[in-house]
């Protein structure tokens, strides 16, 4: 019994990986995480303030990290856990994290 290749040749596979994240503008950054604080909080986004403190909203170091894990994973990056201290409104984590390159 004979076996026939039928393969054609292909270029190599390209060991070129990714190894950062994609960037995403302030603007993006901030709807991300205005929809989150709201879903933690269990309003509307519109009730949710951009340059408000995360603290205002009663946001637990509980909650606020994992915030800050769940924006990890969104940005496929590591975040701080005490990222909503360091910068305590959305509107400053998110030109902070929008600046990072």
């Amino acid at each position: 019994m004979s076996v026939t290749n039928n393969s054609q040749t292909q270029a190599p596979f390209s060991k070129t990986r990714r190894t950062t994240a994609p960037t995403h503008s302030a603007e993006t950054l901030q709807s991300w995480l205005v929809e989150r604080l709201a879903k933690h909080l269990d309003v509307p986004p519109q009730e949710i303030d951009i340059q408000r403190s995360f603290a205002s909203y009663g946001l637990g170091s509980m909650s606020a990290v994992r915030l800050s894990g769940e924006l990890e994973s969104h940005l496929g990056r590591t975040i701080s856990p005490t990222l909503t201290w360091d910068f305590p409104t959305i509107e400053q984590v998110a030109a902070h994290l929008a600046s990072e390159r």
